[in-house]
């Protein structure tokens, strides 16, 4: 199926160039949006084509890459991308414009933005595009005054410097870049972003040159609603004489008082790290909301799951905004714990919170703009009804359960239940359990029942992508999110400034290298006829998280337990049928004797969840949710949903800490009127 087509070109190019406009688009969505999924990692380096294009590589350019040496360079470079900035934003000539773009991009060159020129997350790929498409945002958001940000972090202490991939080659030139941090501003406000440029021949002169090959922009401040954090943090006291002076806990008393007169802004339903994130953010810039939990206590979403669930993310991928872990804080993070911490996260960032209410119905005001929310009780039965202009659904990017239905399962008299139900194979011990499934949840419920002294059996029916945490976390952080990297905002802004080309690359590298230091794990694995793939193109975990969402396993320990048989495997075929006591599988094979099947077999789209809680009129108004669109951006999550002032947000703690202010930030501007 073909994708979606780009926005249409706004110089209206000739018949033929949309047709090979679209053919560009199409194998673009081939290669690099949705590429064949790999039985295992790619063979090869990052491929030069992703820094130099077709451009001819000048390596020797940045040889020397002390901060004498580099500094002109990459200060003359700037010189010309501001001068391009200003052609824009005073109207001149197309021809000028173009011209001066020439200067500063290479022809493939991608320019990701994230809110600094439209209220939208875009990527603009080639240099055609970026004339084309990007233009016209620019010249309406009127970017100006890049310079270096030499405070972005220690480590980037000039605001520059020399990352090199892959050493040089006898056939090939070094993988390598000049890394640029800036900040920069625009009608509305402040912003950051990464640039990287390769050294290269200029077609015109001939000469070596630095040419961006990836451009990036995130709005991170408004001018007329700054965030309210460190120098412009509250007071916290207001001194002087004050008759009536009220306290610290009557005045939170009477901001989680919701009345006819006080009313949330943003209603958020869900109180995990989604929920959390974006309601800290939306308090930073003064938006008042409200938190609504099912559960009794916040971090029960946490509590709740299976008894002996950890992180499999280590610490530094999960910080939460504005409140860092303790230097204690253990590197892979108890599930208890972990509600625990955001318990003490709501508390302390003052976040309004309604713990044990159910969302129950909700219906929106064309005219007015507000929604009518039903909240229940569920102690009490009561219902509360609130009038907020945003709803945001915050309760995962997985919707509902997956609950496949099979032939006669009413006859068997074991347990069925999903994995979202499992709480511990304690009381399984010297009993037989089937678990359906072979990811994260699959696999960490057989260790479970492994470990309590059960005889448990995993049915993998396809394939799963297995990184271990020993060596594929390491090597998919290393860098950016680990004890040496940079802190927490400057690691998110490089992550997030890479193109979907340019990230495939890097992780078919982090996936390739991680299995050959897995490869001992790996074999033993296919020995006992497990089946493995690297994700799409190879690109491992990270691959199928954004595309999909699941399909793979970060190993803790249970891989091991399947190579030794102690958990054994059952691939490549479906349930076909139960028994009384057992399974017929789709082979005409069968396991007996079953006490409990777990089914580990995901969750439906988030826009599932809208249906249940919000009904079929606003659901059927929704996009799906999640996955990539054409240009390599995540759809439809921390995005405009369809639904006007619904929004979905989603997302491990990495990407919740990320797009929350991005989602914040959206919320502000239309609230309060601010447009390109």
């Amino acid at each position: 199926m073909s994708p979606t087509p780009l926005y249409p070109s706004v110089s209206s190019p000739s018949h033929a160039k949309k047709t090979l406009r679209q053919k560009q688009i199409e194998e673009y969505y081939t290669t690099e949006i949705y590429p064949p999924v790999t039985d295992g990692p790619v063979d090869h380096d990052l491929p030069q084509l992703k820094v130099y294009g077709d451009h001819k590589a000048c390596p020797e350019l940045i040889l020397d890459d002390s901060e004498n040496a580099l500094r002109p360079l990459v200060d003359d470079w700037l010189k010309k991308l501001n001068e391009m900035l200003e052609s824009i934003n005073t109207g001149a000539r197309k021809e000028i414009i173009y011209s001066n773009m020439d200067t500063v991009f290479a022809s493939h060159a991608a320019w990701r933005d994230h809110l600094a020129v439209s209220w939208d997350l875009h990527t603009f790929n080639t240099l055609d595009d970026l004339k084309d498409r990007l233009v016209p945002f620019l010249e309406s958001a009127l970017l100006e005054n890049v310079k270096l940000d030499d405070l972005a972090d220690y480590h980037y202490k000039y605001g520059f410097g020399k990352v090199l991939v892959h050493e040089e080659t006898w056939d090939h030139p070094p993988i390598e870049w000049i890394q640029v941090y800036y900040s920069f501003e625009n009608k509305i406000g402040y912003g950051k972003g990464v640039a990287r440029l390769a050294a290269v021949e200029d077609e015109l002169t001939g000469e070596a040159t630095l040419k961006c090959f990836t451009f990036y922009t995130v709005l991170e401040d408004l001018k007329a609603y700054p965030e309210k954090i460190l120098r412009n943090r509250p007071e916290g006291v207001n001194h002087g004489q004050h008759v009536g002076r009220q306290s610290w806990v009557e005045l939170r008393a009477k901001e989680t008082t919701f009345d006819r007169n006080n009313q949330p802004t943003v209603l958020i339903v869900g109180g995990g790290q989604g929920g959390l994130a974006v309601a800290a953010r939306l308090k930073s810039f003064g938006i008042n909301s409200l938190i609504v939990e099912k559960n009794a206590h916040v971090g029960d979403n946490w509590r709740n799951r299976y008894k002996f669930l950890v992180l499999h993310d280590p610490i530094w991928y999960d910080e939460m905004p504005y409140l860092r872990f303790p230097p204690t804080w253990p590197v892979y993070t108890p599930k208890d714990k972990l509600g625990d911490w955001f318990d003490a996260y709501a508390k302390s960032l003052d976040l309004n919170t309604r713990c044990a209410s159910t969302v129950t119905g909700a219906s929106f005001d064309e005219l007015t703009g507000r929604w009518r929310v039903e909240v229940t009780d569920n102690l009490s039965g009561g219902v509360t009804y609130f009038a907020p202009s945003h709803l945001i659904l915050a309760t995962g990017h997985s919707g509902e359960p997956r609950l496949p239905k099979f032939k006669d399962q009413e006859l068997f008299e074991g347990k069925i239940v999903h994995s979202s139900e499992h709480g511990s194979g304690a009381e399984y011990k010297g009993k037989r359990a089937l678990v359906v499934g072979g990811c994260n949840s699959a696999h960490d419920i057989c260790q479970d029942f492994y470990e309590q002294g059960a005889d448990v059996t995993m049915l993998q029916r396809s394939s799963t992508c297995i990184i271990t945490a020993t060596h594929g976390t390491i090597h998919n952080n290393r860098g950016l999110y680990d004890e040496d990297g940079p802190v927490t905002e400057t690691a998110d802004r490089i992550f997030h400034s890479m193109p979907i080309h340019l990230l495939n690359g890097m992780m078919q590298q982090q996936y390739r290298v991680s299995c050959r230091d897995d490869e001992e794990l790996l074999q033993s694995l296919q020995r006992v006829g497990f089946k493995l793939n690297g994700g799409y193109n190879g690109t491992g975990l990270f691959g199928l998280y954004f595309r999909q969402g699941s399909g793979y396993y970060i190993d803790v320990g249970c891989s091991g337990l399947i190579a030794d048989g102690k958990v054994k495997l059952k691939q490549g075929v479906g349930i076909e049928r139960f028994l009384k006591n057992g399974v017929v599988f789709t082979d005409g094979s069968r396991l007996e004797n079953i006490d409990i099947v777990v089914l580990a077999t995901g969750y439906t789209n988030m826009r599932e969840t809208a249906r249940r809680l919000f009904g079929n009129k606003v659901a059927s108004r929704l996009d799906p949710v999640w996955g990539l669109d054409e240009e390599g951006e995540t759809k439809t999550m921390w995005r405009n949903s369809g639904h006007p002032n619904f929004w979905f947000m989603g997302g491990n703690l990495a990407l919740a800490r990320y797009y929350s202010k991005r989602l914040a930030l959206k919320i502000v501007a239309q609230e309060m009127n601010i447009f390109y």
